[in-house]
């Protein structure tokens, strides 16, 4: 009994003083001399109620404030009356609007190439700008100037004076310091990392004018670095006669193992067959840049291919990289290609790269000498690349690739007994739609085309699979011309799983055959965020317009990609 009284007598105690706190807060009202000087007023962000009379007085001061601010440089507080124990009402006279403000400039030149680069144009010594815009302009003027090398100059309006049109006028301090460049570079926390990087792909240079939100974009560009990333933003030491440049970073290990298994049923046997995949990128191990990649893939019949690649960019600190390629394929008894290629590219910027190449490919025909029923032979090829490429990144866990675009053409002659001209055309691109944090739009389109007076089967273009169009076999379709759109809604449901929709379409043309289809694959899939990597999880059914719909030919693909 006495603990329930006890707490009913704290509760009166709590109930009274939270009542006594709520009567204790104040209320505000500011009105004008006239109704539309008031509505001047309400127009701002302001607020009404206070906790005690000081935080009353001072927020009174801030509007009348900002009204200067505006124009109304006149502005004053006729009366601060107390109408009751809770309640006041504040009197201002606003008087006369100022509209405009007529800034005179001194004679200084650099001060004039910060002003023309505000995009205000200068008219005898003098600009012209809105009153309400007079403090932003001036932060303006500052953030220009320390983005040329400038970051200690300051800007102030004095001597401001009335006009008889109702427009202000003012004389531009400005005062500046010597101009700051990049004496010295450092990088925190991951000190072995390529410096020809910091040259080259994010453009920091030693010598350079100081740019404050240069920096910023150097030190996202860095971020954007598979094998790196910004641990905070770049930090600036200003000392008397230099300015150093502070980046921090983070080594991140990018090397990926990728590999899938696939389930799918053989046509002749009706048994279940086993698909195979591995996909291995090594990148920056020897704190270079370079890459590696070894891809091997087999349907788990008699389809083999096999590729390696080796990738070394700013050689000799140049803008210059090399890349180099060794292809094997081999098609069950049919045939077996052998392709090598070399390709010298320059970086024009850090998200677009063009160059040159060349390309020698060898194939050889595997059947009886007196049976060829599938169109191929014996045959060397030799041809020239040139190609243009760009890739843009994006900060994203799942999906780290925001767009892509590729064009390659090439020029060679293929010779058997004869020799022949050949002309080659491969583009592809793809782009991510957000639109929003969880929801995306992928599109992916890939478009090849073999120009040539005669073709054989073992030179055509090979697609089909996870890679190209899914839902039909790894490289069972053969084509001079091809092109393929792969559509997929994603949603991302946390940061550890995903879940999207597949519609992929395509179309090609092979004149051996005589074929010209159209293919349609539909499907779902999802990505889990593991210890290991991502696993991704597809099931897509393919067929063409002269097909109907087989739930046999559904392919189920299992890939997880291994970072280490």
């Amino acid at each position: 009994m006495r603990l329930k009284t006890l707490f009913i007598v704290v509760l009166n105690i709590y109930t009274i003083f939270s009542a006594a706190g709520q009567e204790s807060n104040l209320v505000l009202e500011i009105k004008g001399e006239t109704p539309s000087q008031t509505l001047v007023i309400d127009s701002l962000n302001r607020t009404r109620v206070f906790q005690d009379l000081n935080s009353l007085k001072k927020h009174t001061s801030s509007i009348i404030d900002t009204l200067v601010a505006k124009g109304y440089v006149d502005t004053h507080l006729k009366k601060l009356a107390k109408k009751d124990s809770t309640y006041y009402l504040a009197q201002l006279e606003l008087k006369s609007f100022y509209k405009y403000l007529k800034i005179n400039l001194p004679d200084n030149a650099i001060l004039k190439e910060y002003v023309t680069q505000t995009g205000i144009a200068i008219k005898g010594d003098t600009i012209t700008i809105e009153t309400a815009f007079a403090k932003a302009y001036l932060k303006k003027l500052t953030s220009i100037a320390a983005n040329n090398g400038n970051p200690f100059a300051t800007f102030q309006l004095q001597n401001i004076s009335k006009n008889k049109n109702n427009n202000l006028s003012s004389q531009l301090l400005f005062t500046s310091k010597n101009k700051r460049t990049i004496d010295n570079i450092v990088i925190k926390g991951y000190e072995t990392f390529p410096n020809t990087f910091l040259k080259r792909y994010a453009n920091i240079k030693k010598g350079s004018t100081f740019n404050q939100q240069e920096l910023l974009d150097q030190n996202q560009r860095l971020n954007s670095l598979s094998f790196t990333s910004s641990i905070k933003e770049p930090e600036v030491l200003f000392k008397k006669d230099s300015t150093i440049v502070y980046f921090y970073l983070e080594r991140q290990n990018t090397n990926r193992f990728d590999g899938f298994l696939g389930f799918a049923t053989n046509e002749e046997t009706n048994n279940l067959r086993l698909d195979g995949y591995i996909d291995l990128q090594l990148t920056n191990n020897l704190n270079y840049g370079e890459t590696l990649l070894l891809n091997y893939k087999s349907d788990g019949e008699d389809q083999s291919q096999l590729n390696a690649t080796v990738k070394l960019p700013y050689i000799l600190k140049s803008p210059l990289g090399i890349e180099a390629n060794l292809s094997l394929f081999r098609k069950d008894s049919t045939f077996a290609t052998t392709t090598q290629s070399a390709h010298i590219y320059y970086q024009i910027s850090p998200h677009i790269t063009t160059g040159v190449g060349y390309a020698g490919i060898q194939s050889e025909d595997l059947q009886d000498d007196f049976i060829n029923i599938n169109n191929t032979l014996d045959y060397n090829t030799t041809k020239f690349t040139t190609n243009f490429s760009y890739l843009k990144p994006q900060d994203a866990y799942f999906f780290p690739t925001k767009a892509t675009f590729s064009l390659t053409a090439s020029l060679g002659n293929r010779e058997t007994d004869i020799k022949e001209r050949q002309i080659g055309l491969s583009i592809s691109g793809s782009a991510i739609i957000n639109l929003n944090e969880k929801n995306s739009v992928y599109v992916h389109n890939t478009t090849q085309s073999l120009w040539s007076d005669n073709y054989l089967t073992n030179e055509l273009y090979r697609f089909g699979g996870i890679t190209s169009i899914r839902g039909f076999e790894e490289n069972s379709i053969f084509a001079n011309f091809v092109t393929t759109l792969n559509t997929e809604y994603r949603y991302i449901l946390n940061q550890s799983l995903y879940v999207q929709s597949i519609i992929d379409l395509g179309y090609f043309e092979n004149q051996l055959t005589e074929q010209r289809l159209s293919l349609f694959s539909f499907g779902l899939g999802a990505g889990i965020r593991t210890k290991a990597g991502v696993l991704k999880i597809i099931i897509a059914n393919g067929k063409n317009e002269k097909q109907n719909f087989d739930f046999n030919n559904t392919k189920l693909h299992f890939q997880l990609g291994v970072r280490f």
